[in-house]
């Protein structure tokens, strides 16, 4: 059989499409969804759930920091899992924990009932299900094509939030953010279901390789010809190694730092600039609606152009607009959070692009997971400090130069992310770790 040709359950006269692009599609309405309910979408509730029982902004803060955290602390065991039983039965367990979890949140009285709930409850379920399994997915089933699968998804995610962040707006405002949080965990579960009946761990489960290749294109994993970048599989202790593991892993905890920050306060810093709740809300559906474009064209560009360097721009850019936020005033400083927001949180799906590029496919759960759970304490500690602080001085000013600092040195770190050498001389024999 040549090379370019496909058995009947890739992409083969007997099939249409390659399967991989079914799943694709599967983990986009899953993480469309879940991360427009569970992240994204959630900050709407930020301000009503304070007003009805009474938390302050550093507590408030600390319920959605610790479910990120803790997201990110399970992340390695979710990763590991992954790569050993598949990621189709965590998206089926993940999705019905988070459902569960959602509609109990819904009867929520305290503020011990929002920390569990979320940021227990809710965060292991939506870590299982959702980001970063869905993610890994891709990863097993794509290394040609990748760069787009990814951003197909990634833009997802994006997507979802700016949908479902008016939606959850208008219906909070309409039957209380109960009512609301109810319907979203009935949602989830009705997604997972379908979701679940789709997706495939690896494409290997169908008995074929990545992007559709059988044996004639694929050598244990591996491109015939010259060594191709993303083909060659790292063990673990090989990429902790390297220089590009640190650069990435600091470049990228300094970003998902700030961009917690913004998600988690974002409506409340706009308030600060006079903004209505209302109007903040539809704010931050643009931004996440101007990312869309942003992830859709990674998927061609990061063919072109090194993800570092889009990466390292990337975050210069946002260091701009938050900047310019923090000293300009009304719409023209909104105008330039929006942009922010969109910028860093636009091309996050590069991070996991370049992990797999760097580091390949075999152990590319648990590598990603151990930057998870490294890059989870600035999730966690920069929004609650950024809330004391505001309670302190009613002031976002000192958060946002703050945030732009961490920008400019996630940009440093970014650009020192070069493409690190997995030598020849290994053999055949060395197992992974």
């Amino acid at each position: 059989m040549a090379p370019s040709e496909r058995n009947t359950n890739g992409n083969s006269s007997g099939s249409r499409f390659f399967y991989g692009w079914r799943v694709v599609v599967a983990a986009s309405v899953m993480g469309s969804i879940g991360v427009g309910v569970t992240i994204s979408g959630f900050s709407v509730f930020f301000l009503p759930i304070r007003e009805e029982l009474g938390i302050s902004a550093t507590a408030m803060s600390l319920i959605l920091s610790l479910a990120w955290a803790q997201s990110g602390l399970i992340a390695p065991l979710t990763g590991w899992m992954a790569d050993r039983i598949g990621t189709r039965i965590l998206i089926f367990w993940g999705g019905m924990i988070t459902s569960l979890g959602l509609i109990a949140l819904s009867f929520g009285t305290n503020f011990w009932h929002l920390l569990i709930l979320y940021s227990l409850i809710i965060a292991i379920g939506r870590t299982m299900a959702i980001t970063p399994t869905l993610i890994i997915t891709i990863n097993q089933w794509f290394v040609d094509k990748k760069a787009i699968a990814m951003a197909i998804v990634g833009t997802s995610f994006t997507a979802g939030g700016a949908v479902l962040i008016p939606l959850l707006s208008i219906a909070s405002a309409s039957v209380g953010w109960r009512t609301t949080i109810f319907l979203c965990g009935g949602v989830v579960a009705l997604i997972t279901i379908p979701v679940t009946l789709v997706v495939r761990s690896r494409p290997e489960d169908l008995g074929i390789q990545p992007d559709g290749l059988v044996n004639g294109g694929y050598i244990d994993g591996n491109l015939r010809g010259p060594t191709k970048i993303g083909t060659r599989d790292f063990t673990v202790k090989e990429s902790v190694s390297t220089r590009a593991f640190w650069c990435l892993l600091v470049g990228l905890a300094l970003r998902v730092s700030v961009a917690d920050v913004i998600v988690i306060h974002q409506i409340p810093m706009m308030v600060w600039k006079g903004v209505s709740e209302q109007t903040a809300a539809l704010y931050m559906s643009i931004a996440f609606a101007l990312m869309i474009p942003f992830r859709l064209s990674l998927g061609v560009v990061a063919q072109y152009i090194a993800p570092k360097k889009i990466l390292s721009g990337a975050m210069g850019l946002g260091s701009l607009g938050t900047i310019l936020f923090a000293l300009l005033d009304g719409s023209k400083a909104v105008s330039c959070l929006v942009l922010s927001l969109a910028i860093i949180e636009g091309i996050s799906v590069l991070n996991w692009i370049a992990v797999g590029d760097y580091f390949g496919r075999a152990r590319f759960g648990t590598i990603s997971g151990i930057m998870t759970i490294f890059y989870s304490s600035g999730a966690l500690i920069a929004p609650v400090i950024s809330g004391w602080l505001f309670d302190q001085t009613n002031s976002y000013f000192w958060v946002l130069l703050i945030t732009t600092g961490l920008l400019i040195l996630s940009s440093v770190a970014f650009g020192f992310a070069s493409e690190p050498n997995l030598r020849a001389t290994r053999t055949k024999s060395q197992m992974p770790l």
